[in-house]
């Protein structure tokens, strides 16, 4: 309800089109104002009611621009529930004690690194990958860290372990990052070896990097994240309850920004500076009547308000 709902409804019908809309602008390819557009081109090129329509059109990054995240996010909801319920019992936590106490040692827990470099390594596309696209990294490799980061967060066990564990993840995930940024850039300048079996030893040498990279920059968050921001504030309760409706929101807000920005004669900086200016209070404006409104708040994914009696 509270994922799929803003994607189907707010979602298709409200913000996506402003995303296409601009895109479509920018590039030629639609001249007109945006009710126009949205009467003709947007049902026709981008609603899913195309000749090319598939079981994976509502997660494809192409037709679901950014709000792909919320479909596959629902998808390893579905998949991953029978598993999270048997991880929540006691027992189960009971024979996942080896576990924590392996992982409460400086470096454990980059253990949990293993199985998603695996994920990474035999998810080789085209194969285990639907529509491309999505943020450099492959859907199987989400649903590992996602099954993950549940197990972390299924035990109070693990917090000590993130504190613990801090430094040398983030020691780990600037490495890392210049590994990959010195593979990116000599394969700009190198071409790949024509041998396949060297093809293939690259490929597992850069899966593996990419994705302990990945974990030790979300160990490395959340470990200094449980050191210095472990307070509490109503602010932080309401800015938490608005993440969703902010996320459903802001890129919609920013492309329309940019598109008026970036065609002015100013430095890139100056430009960055003014889309962030300007594109953060007009998502705050819209969230405060979506936090109030109890059918925003249901279309936006957030639970409904029970009126006083």
């Amino acid at each position: 309800m509270r994922l799929m709902v803003p994607f189907l409804t707010v979602g298709l019908f409200v913000i996506l089109p402003v995303n296409a809309y601009y895109d479509a602008v920018f590039h030629g390819e639609f001249q007109g104002n945006f009710l126009s557009f949205y009467l003709g081109p947007y049902f026709k090129n981008f609603f899913p009611f195309t000749l090319h329509f598939s079981a994976t059109y509502f997660g494809n990054s192409n037709e679901g621009i950014y709000l792909w995240y919320l479909f596959w996010l629902f998808v390893f909801s579905l998949i991953t529930f029978p598993l999270f319920r048997w991880i929540a019992r006691d027992t189960t936590r009971a024979r996942l004690a080896g576990l924590y106490a392996a992982c409460n040692r400086r470096g454990g827990l980059l253990l949990l690194a293993i199985p998603i470099i695996l994920v990474n390594i035999a998810a080789i596309p085209p194969y285990f990958i639907f529509p491309s696209g999505y943020g450099g990294w492959k859907l199987p490799t989400y649903l590992a860290l996602f099954i993950t980061a549940y197990i972390i967060g299924a035990s109070p066990d693990f917090e000590a372990s993130l504190e613990k564990n801090r430094l040398i993840s983030l020691i780990s995930a600037l490495v890392t990052s210049a590994v990959v940024i010195a593979v990116a850039a000599q394969s700009q300048t190198q071409s790949v070896a024509s041998d396949p079996a060297s093809i293939g030893l690259l490929y597992v040498i850069v899966s593996t990097i990419w994705a302990l990279n990945g974990w030790c920059w979300v160990i490395a968050f959340l470990g200094y994240g449980c050191k210095y921001l472990s307070l509490n504030h109503r602010l932080l309760s309401v800015s938490n309850e608005l993440v969703l409706p902010f996320y459903v929101l802001h890129q919609a807000v920013i492309v329309a920004v940019a598109f008026y920005v970036v065609g002015l004669d100013l430095i890139a900086v100056v430009k960055y500076l003014l889309i962030v200016v300007a594109s953060f209070p007009i998502i705050l404006a819209a969230l405060y009547p979506i936090s109030k409104i109890n059918v925003l708040r249901f279309l936006f994914g957030m639970r409904t308000l029970r009126k006083l009696p």
